[in-house]
């Protein structure tokens, strides 16, 4: 949405505008109107019950008069105003020679009934409680009722149906709030939906992240039992390669290498298979861990022979 089109809880529709009829001699359109009385008002969209301090109220220059609180339509400008108690803020200007300013006083001409909205901006907000009372343009008012102090006008707009008919179409959707309080949100269905699924997955992710964690602090730990087995420290290639091995394959060479540290011939079903192709993961197996570097050559085959048929017969099982 344009940012012209955005309701503004600070625009208000506050009086009617007349434009004055067009003059001989006279260039300019002018018009006047009574932006504020100093009385309260309770049919805006965002304040529930507001009232505008007029003996602090500023207006600086000449106010910019706009069409529909655009900026880019420009219709005229503020030149003279006047504050009081009794009359409340009364304002006078002149209309552009634009399509604007055309625009405006056209449709006075033919009868539309222009309203005023100004844009109010307060140096200070003050809240005035149920049970309690503030004295305001003369007047005493009771709470609850908001205040605004300092109130600066911005802008006043020309609208066809007001600031506060302008902005119903989104007062469904917002309730009254008292100024520097957190924004009630109103939670769809929807939206606690994807709540819940966002924090079903983050609780997801953590749970297979402790799982990861778990299961490579065991590995790491298997793999110091081995060590601590076969007396001898793993290299680091080594014990990457014993990492990255699935459970079942670090089962086996674990638990072959075990029986050959101790001198243990495999199980005689595994001594069958003689000529399946050894796994690659295990290559490195067969020089370094089964031959230990001890031994005269003829010893060192035959232990790596003995060793490499579990690990034959282990991967014609695990190829099946």
């Amino acid at each position: 949405m344009p940012e012209a089109e955005k309701p503004n809880q600070y625009c208000f529709q506050l009086g009617q505008l007349s434009v004055d009829n067009a003059e001989d001699g006279k260039k300019k359109r002018t018009f006047s109107g009574v932006a504020y009385s100093g009385e309260p008002i309770t049919d805006h969209w965002y304040w529930d019950r507001i009232i505008f301090d007029l003996d602090s109220m500023q207006l600086k220059g000449r106010i910019p008069a706009l069409l529909e609180h655009r900026s880019s339509q420009r219709a005229g400008a503020i030149n003279s105003h006047s504050i009081s108690h009794q009359t409340g803020l009364t304002v006078s200007g002149d209309l552009m020679s634009n399509e604007f300013g055309a625009q405006v006083a056209q449709d006075s001409d033919d009868g539309f009934p222009w309203q005023m909205s100004v844009r109010i901006e307060p140096t200070a907000i003050e809240e005035i409680q149920a049970g309690a009372s503030v004295l305001v343009n003369g007047k005493t008012h009771q709470g609850p009722i908001t205040v605004f102090r300092g109130g600066r006008i911005r802008e006043v707009s020309f609208c066809a149906l007001g600031a506060d008919d302008n902005t119903n179409a989104v007062a469904a959707s917002h309730s009254p709030k008292n100024f520097n309080q957190p924004e009630d949100t109103d939670v769809t269905e929807l939206e606690k939906a994807q709540a819940a699924l966002k924090q079903a997955e983050t609780d997801r992710d953590a749970a297979q992240a402790e799982l990861k964690k778990f299961k490579a602090d065991k590995r790491e730990e298997d793999i110091k039992t081995l060590e601590t087995a076969m007396n001898k420290q793993f290299s680091a290639e080594e014990k990457k390669s014993y990492t990255d091995m699935d459970d079942a394959a670090f089962a086996f060479m674990s638990q072959q290498l075990k029986q050959f540290s101790a001198g243990n011939q495999p199980p005689a079903g595994q001594q069958q298979q003689q000529n399946t192709t050894v796994p690659p993961q295990f290559a490195h197996l067969f020089t370094h861990q089964a031959n230990g570097g001890h031994g005269d050559q003829q010893t060192n085959q035959n232990d790596t022979h003995k060793f490499t048929s579990g690990a034959q017969a282990f991967a014609q099982q695990k190829g099946k």
